[in-house]
């Protein structure tokens, strides 16, 4: 005990309680699982939201595409980066814990924070946003190799706003999405990073910084298309996510 305790205890003790309050031990051990859960879907997320950059980057010059057509430039990796590090550091470390996050067994030391089961998520996930982003984006060039700034916005486009969706589907492996947004729905920083998210898409797509991306501005039905394609995406997992609780509750 920290408050009532003897010196010589407390210099003896490998756990010094400050409040002498016994429940403290499990609000921290509480606390500390939320927060290694946080880390270890932060760390997923980012392994999966840069493999669609990554394999667009080597597959696009094995496709003989040319230089000036290429999904990303440099500077459209510096402009993704700015979405991906707030998105993760701020959102996904802002969790509130799962629900049965005090019924899980304790994990062992020799675990990994990044376990196959979490780093075959994230491979899976992000080869789907591959796979979506770069087919409309070659699919396009390919009609017209001559409309590569609309393959290009379309491409990224889906990038960026599967971007925010992957936050809030790896959220939980439990909870659905609505679950895990209307936890959070009342916190400011999260709307902040939604808003200047959605926000810088519609300025780099519809106004003149579009021509210093090399962008150019979307119909209704392409910016339509853009959006649909990220939903499917991302949100499939949820699907999987209700198939493991309806089997668990089985």
């Amino acid at each position: 005990m920290g408050k009532r305790g003897s010196e010589v205890s407390r210099e003896a003790a490998d756990l010094i309680l400050l409040d002498d309050n016994f429940s403290t031990i499990v609000d921290t051990i509480k606390d500390g699982r939320r927060i290694y859960d946080n880390i270890r879907k932060a760390i997923g997320y980012v392994f999966a939201i840069h493999i669609p950059i990554a394999f667009a980057s080597l597959l696009a010059p094995l496709l003989n595409v040319v230089p000036s057509s290429l999904l990303f430039l440099p500077l459209h990796v510096v402009l993704l980066e700015l979405f991906i590090d707030p998105t993760c550091s701020i959102i996904l470390e802002r969790q509130p814990a799962e629900k049965n996050i005090m019924k899980r067994p304790p994990r062992s030391r020799k675990e990994s924070i990044l376990n196959e089961r979490t780093l075959a998520k994230s491979i899976i996930q992000g080869l789907v946003i591959f796979i979506i982003s770069f087919g409309i984006y070659y699919s396009i060039l390919s009609q017209n190799p001559d409309n590569d700034a609309l393959a290009r916005t379309m491409g990224i486009g889906i990038i960026i706003l599967s971007n925010l969706f992957l936050v809030y589907v790896n959220s939980s492996e439990t909870n659905s999405v609505l679950y895990s947004f209307k936890k959070l729905i009342k916190d400011k920083i999260m709307w902040a990073i939604n808003i200047i998210t959605i926000l810088v898409l519609l300025l780099a797509i519809y106004t003149p910084i579009s021509k210093f991306l090399k962008f150019t501005a979307l119909s209704l039905s392409q910016f339509v298309i853009l959006v649909v394609a990220s939903v499917i995406g991302v949100f499939w997992y949820e699907i999987i996510k209700a198939l493991k609780k309806a089997r668990y509750y089985k």
